[in-house]
């Protein structure tokens, strides 16, 4: 059961302005998560109930769970977390592996542009850590700022994968 089109509005809103933050500034504004997670809960308890929007909920904590160590570990952006866990709120528990694979999907295309943008010394420094990183079995870090290097918008790609959920169910 999908939300009716009026309803998707808000999130689209959302989605569209924290993508084009991150695009632009690599930010995303806290109002903006704030309110992608309130009007997920919000309709989700106007369309499907109750129980629907707790399971909203339960979704966004699960999503900050997953995603609280490569967190920690500097791999995404406390914009992203909060990003991906306010759309998760629109999944629900029943939509989050949807969710997640569109997300892992799209994130896959995101980063191969972004590497494929990068200057050709940062291209070799990141396939030597890449390598480094399935000797090792851990993740290198990941410098902020590399001369050429262009960093992953990873905002778009949880808009993107949300909104690939939410419109093929």
């Amino acid at each position: 059961m999908t939300f009716p089109a009026p309803h998707l509005v808000p999130l689209g809103v959302c989605l569209a302005v924290g993508s084009v933050w991150d695009v632009t500034k690599r930010r995303i504004p806290n109002v903006v998560s704030g309110a992608a997670a309130l009007s997920g809960v919000v309709v989700q308890a106007v369309d499907r109930g109750g129980l629907a929007a707790l399971s909203g909920v339960a979704a966004a904590v699960v999503t900050i769970l997953l995603l609280y160590r490569p967190w920690t570990a500097g791999g995404i952006g406390g914009g992203d977390l909060k990003l991906a866990a306010a759309a998760a709120t629109w999944m629900g528990l029943g939509g989050m592996i949807r969710y997640g694979l569109a997300v892992a999907a799209t994130g896959g295309v995101v980063s191969v542009t972004a590497y494929l943008l990068s200057r050709r010394a940062a291209r070799q420094e990141m396939r030597a850590n890449l390598t480094l990183a399935a000797l090792q079995q851990t993740l290198p870090p990941v410098p902020t700022q590399s001369a050429g290097r262009v960093s992953v918008p990873y905002g778009l790609a949880i808009a993107a994968g949300a909104a690939i959920s939410l419109l093929t169910t």
